[in-house]
């Protein structure tokens, strides 16, 4: 079941134009990375698109119900060469996800291969019902 949202279209409109059109100038670069989010028995699978990405500068954090992730590929300007085109990105990149509480954000997995970025978010610990015995007066 997807909850609707109806902000969600915005905001992907948003990030397209920005990865399009580019960040505004007005200081370091942002990006949003492409996410594929998907949902098994498991739990919440992120799988978070940074090609080009040091491991080591990838920083995920869980806190009061939101996943963020930032990580930063920097420009590495080289002396003698004439650049024609830069398409990559470049600069910090950042997405953050709210997460419901059906998920144990205490418990998240993740792990850096081939350039993506894999985030395991477990399914919370299931309440048993409790069966509540009546008294009789």
């Amino acid at each position: 079941m997807i909850r609707f949202d109806p902000f969600r279209e915005l905001e992907e409109l948003q990030e397209r134009l920005v990865r399009t059109l580019g960040a505004p100038q007005q200081g370091p670069r942002v990006y949003a990375p492409l996410v594929d989010v998907m949902e098994d028995g498991e739990g919440l699978h992120l799988l978070v698109y940074l090609p080009g990405v040091d491991p080591e500068k990838v920083e995920v954090v869980a806190e009061e119900g939101v996943l963020s992730v930032k990580a930063e590929r920097p420009f590495e300007k080289k002396e003698g060469v004439a650049y024609h085109r830069l398409e990559g990105p470049y600069g910090t990149f950042a997405r953050s996800f709210n997460i419901p509480a059906t998920y144990d954000l205490s418990r998240v997995q993740a792990r850096f291969r081939h350039g993506v970025l894999h985030l395991l978010v477990p399914r919370a610990e299931e309440t048993k019902p409790k069966k509540i015995q009546v008294q009789v007066e």
